[in-house]
């Protein structure tokens, strides 16, 4: 769903291969493109509003964290999951590449995580909830500029190497959300079992495929690494 969460964040393998191109769009969707680009808007700008949100709930509040922060900031993030979620879609009748499955299942977990697990009582007053909530926001503001302008180089580069601090963050954050509401008593079996694939996405995926796979695109840009094209060209020599 597009809107690396770890959910945001692994997102980031389907974002950067989200980008709009006119050679893979689908003649169904394509009298649709000018939406794509309004909602591509509107997701930045959405984004944006949450971490406005972020800021004027918690910096007035510090070090404590409102109890009320996951319920104010609840609806505008549901609301740009939706925006994630016609990404997803797209990617199935085939008007942007990407991992149909892969994207289905984070953004159904993402949207567990807002509905189940950041709002429970146990997390209330952490700053569990304000960490998700701000690797998701960074994570996606830095993401749809890549969109927005396509063409452009320092777009990319921002994409690439933002989520290398943000998955982490948020990953962590998450399972450490759903562990803490899986053991509590009163969360219902369907949920903790909903629970417990998150945490081995979080705890098992994320380290092994999915942040490796973040280090391979965000360090060459940092000129820290080999990127494929440098590999190819001294292959080629």
């Amino acid at each position: 769903g597009a809107c690396l969460d770890l959910f945001s964040y692994i997102s980031l393998l389907i974002a950067h291969t989200a980008m709009p191109s006119n050679s893979r769009r689908s003649s169904v969707v394509a009298p649709l493109s000018p939406l794509f680009t309004v909602l591509n808007y509107l997701a930045f700008f959405g984004w944006s509003y949450v971490l406005y949100l972020v800021s004027v709930l918690l910096l007035p509040a510090l070090p404590s964290v409102p109890s009320d922060f996951i319920a104010t900031v609840q609806t505008p993030v549901l609301v740009l999951e939706g925006v994630c979620i016609i990404e997803v879609l797209r990617i199935a009748v085939g008007d942007l590449p990407g991992n149909l499955l892969l994207g289905a299942v984070l953004h159904a977990i993402r949207l567990v995580a807002i509905t189940q697990v950041l709002s429970h009582s146990a997390l209330e007053g952490l700053w569990t909830g304000p960490a998700v909530i701000l690797s998701w926001a960074v994570t996606e503001v830095s993401r749809y500029p890549m969109y927005i302008f396509p063409n452009s180089g320092v777009c990319r580069s921002i994409r690439m190497v933002v989520p290398l601090v943000t998955f982490p963050i948020g990953a962590i954050s998450e399972g450490y959300g759903a562990f803490t509401v899986f053991v509590q008593s009163d969360t219902d079996v369907l949920v903790k079992i909903l629970l417990a694939g998150m945490l081995f996405v979080n705890g098992v995926l994320g380290p092994t495929m999915a942040y490796p796979a973040l280090l391979k695109k965000g360090l060459p840009v940092l000129g820290l690494g080999t990127s494929k094209k440098s590999d190819a060209s001294k292959k080629k020599n």
